[in-house]
């Protein structure tokens, strides 16, 4: 009587390495896009918890004058651009004005940590556009990233950041 032996050939050895060895490539090449989206996701993140930030900015350099900080916000316009900038760094903490005269930076975000841009402009048209005479000012807010990509020094265009608007209320 004959024993058989119970075990693998060399060809089904032969073919149980060649597929895991192609799931290990596939897999590996899968790593560098899976990261860039880790990534995005974060920063996109970031980028939807910079409103309050923003407004905390904006109602302290609204202490130099409520009226005047109205009027150093532009009229937004089609298409949207040169609203008043500010810039925050890549963790959304500090944040601060770039176009506004009066702003007092303690805290500087060095032009090599701006990754965030919060542009902002006033409506043009009732019943949301500004009145002197008023007690709130309704605002238009574009937070777009990367603003200044590490290791350059002009910012990033438009068309190739990404982004997000909501409107702003500031109270007197």
């Amino acid at each position: 009587m004959r024993h058989r032996r119970r075990g693998f050939s060399l060809v089904e050895v032969v073919i149980a390495v060649g597929i895991f060895s192609a799931a290990i490539v596939t897999m590996l090449a899968l790593l560098p896009s899976l990261v860039r989206q880790a990534g995005g996701t974060v920063d996109s993140l970031v980028a939807q918890q910079l409103p309050d930030p923003v407004q905390l900015e904006l109602q302290g350099l609204a202490t130099g004058g409520f009226d005047q900080l109205a009027a150093a916000i532009p009229v937004m316009s089609a298409p949207l651009e040169s609203g008043l900038l500010l810039v925050a760094a890549r963790d959304g903490v500090r944040i601060q004005s770039e176009t506004y005269p009066a702003a007092a930076v303690t805290d500087p975000v060095p032009p090599a940590e701006q990754y965030f841009a919060a542009e902002i402009w006033r409506f043009d048209r009732t019943p949301l556009r500004y009145n002197p005479a008023g007690s709130v000012l309704p605002l238009l807010v574009r937070i777009s990233w990367p603003y200044r990509l590490p290791g350059t020094s002009a910012p990033t265009a438009l068309a190739e950041r990404s982004q997000f608007t909501f409107t702003l209320v500031l109270a007197r």
